[in-house]
């Protein structure tokens, strides 16, 4: 299949109305004549989700013959997401779904690997890219266990789990490819999770763990807040001879945290510590994930060690010009602007707004964060998931 047959639109319309609008990303591979659409930042912010965007999930595709060449899964929500009807039980079609309960599924806390092809080898892509350090690994990983077998024009979709790019869940050893399905490039249809056993165990990989459980069972257990180091479960109805109808159900905790780890930047950390607001900061490095915890530490240790250098520096700077001022004026007082050549002096320079605050007995603490800030400059979420 073609991608503009499979999106309902020409390339330049997509180029047009999705990339150059930002709701969705291109990847283009660096050797092979091949690109990947994925929904963009924008997609997920506004949030923008459409037939064409839910589609753009990592797919791959050539750019010679525009043939899809791998085909992941297509976007899926978190059941009863506002906004999303469809998520809601209330409007679901049994019919169409065809069948009343689903696949329960362990949701699989790692990332998206996509296995491709090209002139008879074997590689990984994460959600959006070809060579990030999560599909580099997963292709070496691949690789390293010899080809893997499977019915042709089928995508494997796997789970890529590592604690080198750990997000919420502690799989404590455990390192590797989870087999989730195989997709038809063509319809989007999957083969039964018999058949995705057969090949897990053919190539010594594994499959996620399945329950016994109605949605509505699911739905019920993720409400356990209790229930510490596990995501959820993935809900999946298979439609004949199209793609299957998926929902994801996540308890509680993991949301919490996963919140954290996804929107805590350095520069909500910075905030926090300047505004002497640290409420969040102990929630942070008390209520999360050992590797999170040392994530805020890491920047609080750093931000507070360059914000008590810079005062050290003031204090001592001060004291010496007041010294010297003491001595040269034993019976009146300096003019400011003797002290402001003293502050301004080349040594001085970087610190003078907060001389000259001691100097006025005013507040200092805000002026020096301010010099503190710029070692927050460049600086990135510790999982950015946008990046994968």
């Amino acid at each position: 299949m073609k991608i503009s047959d499979y999106l309902q639109l020409s390339l330049t319309e997509l180029q047009i109305k999705y990339i150059d609008t930002g709701l969705v990303d291109v990847s283009s591979h660096d050797e092979f004549p091949l690109r990947m659409l994925s929904y963009g930042r924008d997609c997920q912010i506004l949030p923008h989700w459409d037939a064409v965007t839910t589609k753009c999930r990592g797919i791959i595709f050539r750019t010679d013959t525009e043939e899809i060449i791998a085909r992941p899964f297509e976007k899926f929500f978190n059941l009863f997401t506002a906004s999303m009807p469809e998520t809601d039980p209330s409007t679901w079609d049994c019919n169409k779904l065809g069948q009343l309960q689903p696949e329960v599924w362990e949701k699989m806390d790692g990332f998206l690997a996509t296995l491709y092809e090209w002139e008879g080898k074997q590689y990984i892509a994460s959600k959006g890219s070809f060579d990030s350090p999560h599909a580099k690994w997963a292709t070496a990983w691949l690789n390293a266990r010899g080809t893997f077998k499977y019915t042709p024009g089928y995508t494997p979709v796997f789970e890529g789990i590592s604690p080198s790019f750990r997000i919420v869940v502690n799989y404590e050893k455990f390192e590797g490819l989870v087999l989730l399905a195989l997709v038809n490039n063509e319809t989007g249809s999957e083969q039964p999770r018999r058949n995705v056993i057969t090949y897990a165990n053919m190539n010594n990989v594994t499959v996620p763990k399945t329950y016994d459980k109605t949605w509505q069972e699911a739905a019920e257990c993720s409400n356990d807040d209790s229930k510490k180091n596990f995501e959820g479960y993935v809900l999946c109805w298979r439609r004949p001879g199209t793609t299957p109808f998926r929902l994801k159900v996540k308890y509680v905790d993991y949301l919490r945290i996963h919140r954290m780890i996804a929107t805590v930047s350095p520069k909500a950390i910075f905030k926090c510590l300047s505004e002497g607001t640290r409420d969040d900061l102990t929630e942070w490095t008390t209520e999360s994930t050992p590797w999170f915890n040392r994530f805020v530490t890491k920047w609080v240790r750093a931000l507070e060690y360059r914000y008590n250098e810079i005062e050290q520096k003031a204090n001592g700077v001060f004291h010496t010009c007041n010294q010297v001022m003491k001595a040269l004026h034993k019976e009146d007082f300096p003019l400011r602007k003797e002290w402001a050549e003293m502050f301004l002096r080349e040594e001085n320079k970087d610190i003078a707004g907060v001389l000259f605050a001691m100097l006025d007995g005013k507040d200092y603490k805000q002026v020096i964060w301010k010099l503190v800030k710029p070692l927050i400059k460049n600086s990135h979420l510790m999982v950015d998931l946008n990046r994968l």
